[in-house]
């Protein structure tokens, strides 16, 4: 039942500092999160009211409640083979308040 309604896996990914052996570092993205979820379009009255905000929207991801995510992650979504790199446009929100169904809104990286 969870697959049919979260059906996509995406990995959630923060930027971190590595050594770079010569004494500084390199910033890489690094895993911290998988989750199972739906990534879903937003309605076109969405993506204008995202507009008019000067806040661009692509996609929302719909997730089951949990509290290891926030808006400094960026979300990598293997698509059978293309990768969908977004950024979160926001802090994921609790969808009635109920601790079941998370939302984060997602940018597009191109």
């Amino acid at each position: 039942m969870l697959h049919d309604e979260y059906p996509h896996t995406v990995t959630f990914q923060t930027l971190s500092k590595v050594p770079d052996g010569g004494g500084g570092f390199t910033e890489l993205w690094t895993t911290k999160v998988m989750a199972q979820g739906f990534l879903d379009t937003p309605s076109s009255r969405e993506i204008f009211e995202a507009q008019q905000l000067n806040n661009p929207l692509d996609r929302n991801f719909y997730f089951p409640y949990r509290t290891d995510i926030y808006p400094n992650m960026r979300c990598v979504y293997n698509n059978d083979g293309i990768i969908e790199t977004y950024e979160l446009i926001g802090k994921p929100q609790d969808q009635g308040g109920q601790r079941e169904v998370m939302l984060v809104p997602l940018k597009l990286v191109k």
